[in-house]
């Protein structure tokens, strides 16, 4: 497997040609994805002292029961699934997290209404958003770029012959 230094170089050399073919709209969304997922939503989200993880600093307890949840090249390496996975995860997460602070002012703080209602509509419109497609697209494609990394990577670390350790 490469090392998370190199997974960084290489999707980040992959990143202008992605982008040549990209509509001027789509080009803050789609680059803004594909750095997402390039640094911080890799398919190495499952090694909880992985690189990717530690760039989360406080917050990369947030991925221990992922961690727990998902082997290391298994869901996380899929492309689309392993997007979809993460990002469900992270969504359930903050869910959990902005239920508890609504529940916790509200405690506090009955007379007034927090965070209002909420309608799927709201959430419909976010989803279907331009932008957000190509936010997405942008971390599929990082993703991808991950896995074919590791897929060559490990493909000539098995045809090579395995160098001899030099004595001191």
């Amino acid at each position: 497997m490469a090392s998370g230094r190199t997974h960084d170089i290489i999707n980040l050399l992959a990143l202008p040609p992605a982008v040549y073919y990209l509509q001027p709209s789509d080009f803050i969304g789609f680059t803004s994805g594909y750095i997402i997922g390039t640094f911080f939503l890799t398919p190495d989200n499952d090694i909880y002292l992985s690189k990717p993880n530690k760039r989360w600093s406080i917050l990369k307890v947030i991925w221990y029961p992922y961690t727990k949840i998902f082997k290391h090249r298994g869901v996380s390496h899929i492309p689309i699934y392993g997007t979809l996975f993460k990002i469900v995860y992270l969504a359930t997460v903050f869910f959990i997290i902005l239920t508890l602070i609504k529940f916790g002012l509200n405690y506090f703080y009955p007379e007034k209404n927090f965070f209002g209602s909420f309608e799927i509509n709201n959430l419909k419109s976010i989803i279907i958003n331009p932008f957000t497609v190509s936010f997405f697209i942008g971390i599929i494609l990082a993703e991808i770029v991950h896995i074919f990394t590791d897929i060559i990577y490990s493909t000539f670390k098995k045809v090579l012959p395995k160098r001899k350790k030099r004595r001191r």
